[in-house]
């Protein structure tokens, strides 16, 4: 029983029941969307800064490493004496902005690809004066670097 009728004086009776439009429950439906959106915003937002502060990226004198994640970790490693070829991916807005990602082609099927990074050019030319030192010090020729 509802509440308007449970209170009706003995005798009093109703004569038009009043119902909310139809458009409350596309309000609701917005909000609903709207607050899944933001969760969801919230969420990416979280995994990005995550993302962002335990990300490691190095080039040392003999290797490449990544290691990725706070909880579970990821790492990858390429020796640089088993690089073939480095490609540098630099768009139209990574110039302007000053990001890119770097590719190294290791023997075999090995791609060290990087996130997106900072100042890609200097990656790679570090990259390719260590990977020169390496092949000095080997006795034979640096990797072949791809023109951009």
């Amino acid at each position: 029983m509802r509440y308007v009728e449970a209170v009706l004086s003995p005798g009093e009776r109703i004569v038009h029941q009043g119902r909310l439009h139809w458009v409350y429950w596309l309000r609701a439906i917005a909000s609903l969307v709207f607050l899944g959106i933001l969760i969801i915003g919230v969420i990416w937002f979280v995994r990005d800064i995550v993302f962002l502060t335990t990300t490691e990226i190095a080039l040392t004198n003999q290797r490449l490493i990544e290691k990725r994640g706070f909880v579970a970790r990821h790492a990858r490693e390429l020796q640089l004496s088993s690089v073939e070829v480095v490609e540098l991916d630099q768009g139209v807005w990574g110039r302007l902005l000053g990001f890119g990602k770097v590719s190294v082609h290791g023997t075999g099927d090995d791609v060290w690809v990087t996130p997106l990074i900072a100042h890609p050019v200097a990656f790679r030319r570090d990259l390719e004066a260590a990977l020169s030192s390496v092949a000095a010090r080997r006795g034979g020729k640096p990797a072949r670097a791809e023109k951009p």
